[in-house]
Parts: structure tokens; C-alpha cells; sequence
């Protein structure tokens, strides 16, 4: 089983609940405010797992340009729903749909989490192609155990699939990739409802 296709299949059917739920929560912009710091004011920037649309929205508000994409069909329509202003397309983030060096930063919010470690070195790679050089990357994991099937939170009907990384896991896997970490912070979770305690803000750079 394509494990990523599983969360997104249960992504489908949460995405109301999931939207309802954190739209609005701006628990990660200040950690989102280090990464678009790093940015020249005019830049281009792919909000990769981009959900329901809440961090495209409140980049767009910033003033960058940015684009949204989804393996959800459902949180794709959501997404336009509740960010008529902006561009999202359905996508596996596995294999990005976009030319050599199209964005100056990539931000991956809670959605790494949701790809198998087998399948990370090939994803980073993907990653590593559609930025420009000196481009800047932001992830945002959760900490805890790789390639684990669980109860979805949200639905406990359902199963979601979640890789979880600890900072040194995840910064092997960027190294390997060809990007340099510049800053790394991990810290408690302010979510009551999340599958892990702990959150990791990772920012890397790709080389000159």
C-alpha cells in the first residue's frame, strides 16, 4: 500500500474538520516569519502540502507570491474556497510538476510527515531541483517514531499514516540532499489534539 495515498485518502475525509481546527491558528508564524525573513521581498514560494490554504494566506498577506499544492483533492477545494486569491494546484510532492528553479523558498508545514522514509531521499531531491540556488527551505515535522499507522486523531474510524524525525534524523536526511541547515528549534506542542508533543522548525539553504 502507497502509504501517502492512505493519509491523503483520510485527509479527504477530515479536510472540514481539519480546516475548522486550524485555519486560524497562527501558532507557527513566528517560526514561518524566520524563513520569509530570509527572502528578497519580490520572492517566488511553494507551499508544498499546503492543506486548507492557512499559510499560503498569511504569506500572501505578507506580499511574497506563492502557490499552493496538495495530494487532496478535497483540501484543494477548500483551499480555493477559502483563499480565493490564491493558486493551488492537486499534487504528490513526490514528484513536483514544476521547472528546474522556479521558487526562491519551499515551505513544507506538517506534510513531510506524511511520506514514507523510503521515499524521503527521492522527495528532497524533487525539493532541492525546483529551488534556486541560495533558495531557503522550511519544514516543520513533529518529533516521535518513523512510518507509523495510527488512528487519525480527528476520526479514529480512519488511519493516518505519520513519519515522524527527530532534528538529527531530518538533518541527515537535508545533508544528504544537498542543503545546509542554518537554524533547527524544537519545541512543545501547543496542540492539544496533535499525534506528537513535540514540534521541529527546520530551515535549511540550498549551496550557491
Amino acid at each position: 500500500m502507497d502509504k501517502s495515498k492512505l493519509a491523503v485518502s483520510t485527509y479527504d475525509k477530515i479536510a472540514e474538520i481539519y480546516t475548522k481546527q486550524y485555519f486560524n491558528d497562527l501558532t507557527d508564524t513566528p517560526y514561518i516569519d524566520k524563513f520569509l525573513g530570509k527572502l528578497p521581498k519580490e520572492a517566488n514560494i511553494l507551499d508544498v502540502g499546503s492543506g486548507p490554504g492557512q499559510f499560503t494566506k498569511y504569506i500572501l498577506d505578507k506580499g511574497f507570491q506563492v502557490e499552493g499544492v496538495d495530494f487532496s483533492d478535497e483540501m484543494i477545494v477548500t483551499a480555493k474556497k477559502m483563499v480565493p486569491s490564491g493558486k493551488f494546484r492537486q499534487g504528490d510532492m513526490r514528484k513536483l510538476d514544476f521547472d528546474e528553479s522556479s521558487f526562491d523558498g519551499l515551505l513544507v508545514a506538517y506534510s513531510l510527515i506524511h511520506i514514507p522514509s523510503e521515499d524521503i531521499p527521492a522527495t528532497l531531491k524533487g525539493f532541492y531541483r525546483v529551488l534556486r540556488s541560495g533558495g531557503y527551505i522550511e519544514i516543520i515535522a513533529q518529533k516521535g517514531e518513523a512510518d507509523r499507522v495510527i488512528d487519525e486523531p480527528f476520526m479514529p474510524s480512519e488511519k493516518m499514516f505519520f513519519n515522524f524525525f527527530t532534528k538529527e534524523r531530518l538533518q541527515a536526511f537535508l545533508k544528504d540532499a544537498g542543503f545546509e541547515v542554518v537554524y533547527q528549534e524544537e519545541t512543545v506542542s501547543q496542540d492539544p489534539d496533535s499525534a506528537s508533543d513535540k514540534v521541529i522548525y527546520t530551515i535549511a539553504r540550498k549551496s550557491l
